[in-house]
């Protein structure tokens, strides 16, 4: 027999969940990268997916053949920008739904519930109908998230009470700040001309039409901060989802928590 005080042993159920876990993450990540492949030679200048590896080759100096100076340039200044920045807006737009289903506990959560979506809205709208450049690229980028930062700030310091943040308080802020930033966005647009209000209604598409290298950069470092950021959290979120008192009790400080992480959605929304 074993001693009573003999630690327990790993579950086999578990080291089989986390080697299937690795296994998917592979796949998935496999096939992202073949559909980014994919999706740079698609379009109506046709490009074979063997080109696109030549050429991604040669850039990086691994073998390859560049292309002719046309596909070169319709690969490299039209298509790869565009897929480079899908991948980041969906990377942080996907990370800041986890983080917010996991501070909220429900599975419906995302970034608009607490007013970032619109607050950054705003301020990106304004710095383009005011025609704001002091940032250079960057100005779009800056403007949407200090406005989305202040956003949150505020939906934060008005759902507090008594030193806590309860959820359903803090989302009936939000909505409440919703509907302010959408009329703000209705004034910007009311005051802009013909080509403000045609980037204005791209930019709250989502088009990325018009995505470039520069642009690419000025979104890069904010979305590598907050993707770096956030699996630092993944174990305190776990324990808050037992609950606030289990997850208080076992050492996890929930309206800290809370702040942090709402912050770092702020900083991927916008």
């Amino acid at each position: 027999m074993e001693p009573p005080d003999s630690p327990p042993h790993p579950s086999p159920h578990k080291g089989a969940r986390r080697g299937a876990a690795y296994v998917l993450t592979i796949v998935l990540a496999g096939a992202l990268l073949l559909l980014c492949l994919l999706s740079a030679g698609l379009g109506a200048y046709d490009l074979p997916l063997g080109d696109v590896l030549a050429s991604v080759r040669h850039r990086i100096g691994l073998g390859g053949h560049p292309l002719d100076r046309a596909a070169e340039s319709v690969l490299w200044n039209i298509r790869l920008p565009r897929v480079v920045l899908a991948l980041l807006v969906g990377a942080s737009l996907g990370c800041a739904g986890a983080l917010m289903q996991g501070v909220f506990g429900n599975p419906l959560a995302e970034p608009g519930v607490i007013g970032i979506s619109s607050g950054a809205a705003v301020g990106a709208v304004g710095a383009i109908a005011l025609g704001l450049s002091f940032f250079g690229g960057w100005t779009v980028t800056v403007c949407a998230f200090v406005s989305g930062l202040g956003t949150v700030l505020l939906v934060y310091a008005v759902s507090r009470s008594g030193g806590r943040t309860e959820v359903v308080t803090l989302i009936l802020t939000g909505i409440a700040v919703n509907a302010f930033a959408g009329a703000t966005i209705g004034l910007f647009v009311f005051f802009a001309d013909n080509a403000q209000i045609t980037q204005i209604t791209f930019w709250q598409l989502g088009s990325l039409a018009q995505a470039t290298w520069p642009k690419v950069l000025a979104v890069l470092p904010f979305a590598v901060a907050g993707l770096t950021v956030a699996p630092l959290y993944a174990r305190r979120l776990d324990l808050l989802s037992l609950g606030e008192r289990p997850a208080r009790h076992l050492g996890v400080e929930v309206e800290r928590l809370r702040v942090v992480l709402i912050l770092v959605v702020a900083l991927l929304t916008a």
